[in-house]
């Protein structure tokens, strides 16, 4: 078992393409189930944050991969993932 303030330590890191997303800010959770059904994290886009809000990414909790001593893996697919394959498949 995990407890919340070790998640908040960890980096959430996508196994797409190795980007550090950034950390996990909030849970999301089905309270008749009992379970945490996704996180919430803040982009790790400094220059990005600093001209605007920070933007919250949802990784649904079927969309982690392992939770490491110091990161959490996750299979997150973006939309410049999912554009770029688009672009990639036109051509």
């Amino acid at each position: 078992m995990i407890s919340y303030l070790e998640l908040i330590d960890k980096d959430i890191i996508n196994i797409k393409n190795g980007e550090n997303i950034g950390r996990f800010t909030d849970v999301e959770i089905d309270a008749k189930k009992g379970r945490v059904t996704a996180l919430y994290i803040e982009e790790n886009n400094k220059l990005l944050n600093f001209f605007n809000k920070n933007k919250a990414i949802l990784i649904k909790w079927e969309e982690i991969v392992k939770v490491g001593l110091d990161v959490i893996v996750v299979d997150y697919e973006d939309n410049n993932v999912k554009i770029a394959k688009e672009i990639v498949n036109e051509n």
